[in-house]
C-alpha cells in the first residue's frame, strides 16, 4: 500500500496465479483519492519474466537511479489496466503516477481509467517502497 499523508492511497492485493503455471499472475489493485475511488484486477508477468519487465523490476531500477533521471519512466501491466508514470524532479522529489483502467483488453481506449500522483522522497522513501512492493509480490 501506498498512502500520502492526506492523500491519494493506492492498495495492491495479493498476487494470484489463475493459470497455475507461474507465467501470468493477477492483482487486485484499488485507488483512492478525493472522494474517488476506482478498482481493477491487473494481469502482470510471473516468475518466468525477466525482472526488468517486471513491475517490482521497475520500481527497484527507479530506486537505484534515486538521483534522478530526465523525462518519464513508464511500466504497464500486460494489458494496461495498471500503468505507472515516473518522473524525477532532480531536487529530491519523485512524482509516482499510478494509473487504473477497466480489466481486460482495451486497444481502441475506450475504456475508463483513473488516475493519482503520489509525491515520494527520491532516497529513502523510494527506496522503501522499491523494497516493501517487490517482497510483496514475490512469487
Amino acid at each position: 500500500m501506498l498512502q500520502a499523508a492526506g492523500g491519494p492511497r493506492w492498495i495492491v492485493r495479493s498476487p494470484q496465479d489463475p493459470y497455475g503455471d507461474g507465467y501470468v499472475h493477477t492483482v487486485a489493485t484499488e485507488l483512492y483519492d478525493d472522494g474517488m475511488t476506482a478498482s481493477t484486477v491487473a494481469k502482470i508477468d510471473g516468475m518466468y519474466a525477466s525482472l526488468d519487465c517486471t513491475l517490482p523490476g521497475f520500481v527497484e531500477g527507479l530506486a537505484a537511479e534515486w538521483r534522478g533521471w530526465d523525462g518519464v519512466r513508464s511500466w504497464a501491466s500486460m494489458e494496461r489496466e495498471l500503468a505507472l508514470d515516473v518522473r524525477h524532479d532532480r531536487r529530491g522529489h519523485v512524482s509516482l503516477g499510478v494509473t487504473l483502467r477497466a480489466s481486460g483488453p482495451d486497444w481502441d481506449d475506450t475504456a475508463w481509467s483513473a488516475r493519482a500522483v503520489f509525491v515520494l522522497e527520491a532516497g529513502e522513501e523510494l527506496a522503501r517502497f522499491a523494497t516493501d512492493l517487490s517482497r510483496f509480490l514475490a512469487m
